[in-house]
C-alpha cells in the first residue's frame, strides 16, 4: 500500500511539471506540445492566457464575430462527422471516386455559416502541434472543443486576430462593427468593378441583418 502511495505521489509531481495553463508567449516562443502538457500530441489544458489578455477555461464562453470569409467562417469546423455518410455516398460514384474530390467534399461539409453574436461555452481547451508530422520540435497552436452544435475553433489566435472571435463588452456592437467592415470591402469591389451591382446589393442585404 505504501509503494502504490508513493508510485500515485510520483506520478502526480511528474504531472505536474507540465503547464496546465498555457500562455499567448508559450505560443509565439514555440514551445512543443511535448513542453507544455507532456506528451507529443497534445493534450487539453487547464486554462489558457490569450493574446488579448483574458485567460479562458473550460466553461468560460466566446463571441462569434462575423465569418473572415463573408459567408463562412475560416477558423472554426463541424467536427461531429456528419459529413461522413454523404462521403461514402460519393465513392460509390465513379465520378467522385478520388481523393480530392473527398477532401473537397469532407471542407464543404464542415464549413461553419455566419452565427455573429452568437455565443458558446467552451468544453475543452487543447495544446496542439501545428505540424503532426513534427510534433516533438512543432510550436503548438490551441484548439477549442465548443458545446454548440459539436463545433470547434481550430486556431484560437487566428480567430481573435480576424475577429472571427469578439471580445468586446457588447457583442452585438462587436458584430456590427466587423458587417460594416465586410459591408466597406464588398463596396471597394463594386467601385473596381469587380463584382456588379446585383452582387453587391444581395451581400448588403445580408449584412445589413448584422449592422446597427
Amino acid at each position: 500500500m505504501k509503494k502504490f502511495f508513493l508510485f500515485a505521489l510520483c506520478f502526480a509531481l511528474f504531472l505536474g511539471t507540465y503547464a496546465q495553463t498555457v500562455t499567448y508567449q508559450d505560443i509565439q516562443q514555440q514551445k512543443s506540445a511535448k513542453e507544455l502538457t507532456g506528451r507529443n500530441s497534445g493534450d487539453e489544458i487547464s486554462a489558457y492566457v490569450a493574446s488579448n489578455g483574458i485567460t479562458y477555461r473550460k466553461g468560460s464562453s466566446i463571441t462569434y464575430g462575423y465569418p473572415t470569409n463573408g459567408k463562412y467562417y475560416l477558423y472554426f469546423k463541424d467536427v461531429t462527422g456528419s459529413w461522413v455518410g454523404t462521403l461514402t455516398e460519393d465513392s460509390n460514384n465513379s465520378n467522385n471516386n478520388n481523393a480530392a474530390t473527398h477532401a473537397a467534399n469532407q471542407e464543404v461539409y464542415e464549413r461553419v455559416s455566419n452565427r455573429a453574436g452568437g455565443v458558446a461555452t467552451i468544453k475543452k481547451i487543447i495544446c496542439q502541434p501545428v505540424d503532426p508530422f513534427n510534433r516533438k520540435t512543432s510550436g503548438c497552436k490551441i484548439y477549442l472543443v465548443l458545446n454548440r452544435g459539436g463545433l470547434a475553433c481550430i486556431n484560437f489566435e487566428e480567430a481573435l486576430a480576424t475577429n472571427e472571435i469578439i471580445t468586446k463588452a457588447n457583442p452585438e456592437d462587436a458584430a456590427s462593427d466587423a458587417a460594416m467592415q465586410e459591408l466597406k470591402k464588398w463596396k471597394e469591389k463594386l467601385d473596381l468593378q469587380i463584382i456588379t451591382q446585383e452582387e453587391y446589393d444581395a451581400k448588403k442585404a445580408e449584412l445589413m441583418k448584422v449592422i446597427k
